[in-house]
């Protein structure tokens, strides 16, 4: 029961964390965040060492059904991770944003540990129900806070979040009971080596169902209008983990569940390819042209959502490796960009990247973190570079010598580039429009070893034996058979 226990450890730990915000936030946020280390001990212990661990018997219906492979275990670990550090990082914002609204922090983190337990759940449970269960726990904990918490008109921002994350999830669940009447009742992904494991065959209504529904969730082209309004206008820690940790869950589950019952012999899989081209493009060109920075990172989250699909779109152990590595170098990229957005907010009391410029003097600390967030996005010199390696790969073996076909890859990573580049140009260099210094406090030094550890990863044998362990797990996925 150990999977188990490291999900269920942060939701029973978040009402010993309201009970201390009552105090004190920082104490509710170091609960918090120690909440989360049996996951990521347990998570790491496979991504890492290559291990598969499974609670399971996989007989009739069995709702205790867990197991954790170097693939899912990855998403996993960047849950855990990213929610620590994040939790770290919390108390500052917390205080100031509680004094803003005139409410205490402890609503905040009673809903923290279930929003990222449930988030852990649904990648670790292999019975598809349970999947969607800790999906809904998720999103009711995060609809919490951002209905208490966050800017702007909450209350209209929370039912736009409350209605586009149910209509893909009940879409995820309508596809996931076609195939428990089909007798199918375990994510397939999770299934190989499993004695008597019964796979499912093309469904082309389940692929739909749950490949829309997952669509809807990372917030893709034409199913994206809900994105930059929910996270722009959460409270900031919690934008750090929906943008990068959140969304991907839906790449996840098209991986899992949705690619085992794509419809023989279609076209399907191409046409994804080029929706997620279309996707990573757009969110680059979108993001380039915002000047609130909440909203230029959360049309990011669009692009780099793109780069997921596209290497489970491709199709081949070599893209979905890539996806996972994708997971997680946007989620370490992007919670370093949210946070920092979150310091200005606190410091700086603005989102205009217009009024910002030379803030490099500021802060060098937070600039140099933000620097790396961006490489993160943009491939390189960071676990980023790992990912868009092995991507790139992908894509070479799926397109072969149709050189035409790199085009629109080269645009991709050239757009990401553009908006990556510019952004850290106008925010951080530039004439000095301010005197005095940011603050050194527990929020900077979460960035900033946030940044680190996005470096750390990238050097082998972290790296080798992450891209490594999760490509043996794919190739003896039964997908490619």
């Amino acid at each position: 029961m150990i999977i188990l226990a490291a999900v269920l450890i942060p939701m029973a730990l978040s009402l010993a964390a309201y009970v201390a915000a009552k105090k004190s936030p920082y104490t509710a946020g170091y609960i918090s965040a120690l909440a989360l280390i049996p996951l990521l001990v347990v998570s790491a212990y496979s991504a890492f060492g290559g291990v598969d661990i499974t609670e399971a018997t996989f007989k009739g219906f069995d709702i205790l059904a867990f197991r954790i492979t170097p693939f899912n275990g990855l998403f996993a670990f960047t849950v855990a991770l990213v929610g620590i550090l994040v939790a770290i990082y919390s108390p500052p914002y917390m205080e100031h944003r509680s004094q803003e609204v005139g409410r205490d922090t402890s609503l905040f983190y009673l809903t923290y540990g279930f929003f990222l337990g449930g988030l852990a759940g649904a990648f670790v449970a292999a019975n598809l129900i349970m999947v969607y269960v800790f999906i809904e726990i998720a999103l009711i904990a995060s609809l919490f806070q951002v209905l208490y918490y966050g800017y702007g008109d909450r209350v209209r921002i929370t039912v736009m979040y409350l209605v586009w994350s149910h209509v893909g999830a009940f879409l995820v669940l309508a596809g996931f009971l076609l195939l428990y009447l089909d007798g199918t009742y375990y994510v397939p992904l999770l299934l190989e080596g499993v004695e008597n494991a019964k796979f499912p065959g093309p469904n082309a209504v389940a692929f739909l169902l749950i490949l829309v529904g997952s669509l809807i969730k990372m917030a893709a082209l034409g199913v994206h209008m809900w994105l930059p309004y929910v996270h722009a206008e959460a409270p900031t820690p919690l934008s750090a983990l929906l943008s990068p940790v959140l969304v991907g869950i839906g790449g996840y589950l098209i991986a899992a569940t949705a690619m085992y019952v794509l419809p023989a012999d279609s076209e399907w899989a191409r046409w994804l390819v080029y929706y997620a081209i279309a996707t990573a493009i757009y969110g680059g060109l979108m993001a380039y042209l915002q000047k609130d920075v909440k909203r230029l990172f959360a049309y990011s989250t669009v692009s780099q959502m793109g780069y997921l699909l596209l290497g489970v779109a491709l199709l081949n152990p070599h893209g979905y490796t890539a996806a996972a590595l994708f997971y997680l170098s946007h989620g370490l990229g992007k919670a370093v960009l949210f946070m920092t957005a979150g310091y200005f907010i606190m410091h700086l009391h603005t989102r205009d990247i217009e009024k910002m410029g030379g803030l490099y003097g500021w802060r060098p600390e937070l600039a140099g973190a933000a620097v790396v967030g961006f490489l993160n996005l943009a491939g390189i010199l960071s676990v980023g570079m790992v990912s868009e390696i092995v991507l790139t790969v992908a894509y070479a073996r799926y397109f072969g010598k149709q050189y035409l076909y790199y085009i629109p890859y080269a645009a991709v990573l050239l757009v990401t580039g553009i908006y990556a580049f510019n952004t850290i140009r106008v925010v951080f260099f530039g004439p000095h429009k301010r005197e005095d210094k940011g603050p050194v406090d527990m929020a900077l030094l979460a960035i900033v070893a946030t940044a680190f550890i996005s470096l750390l990863l990238f050097i082998p044998p972290f790296s080798s034996a992450l891209a490594d362990n999760v490509y043996k797990t794919i190739e003896a996925a039964r997908l490619w058979r």
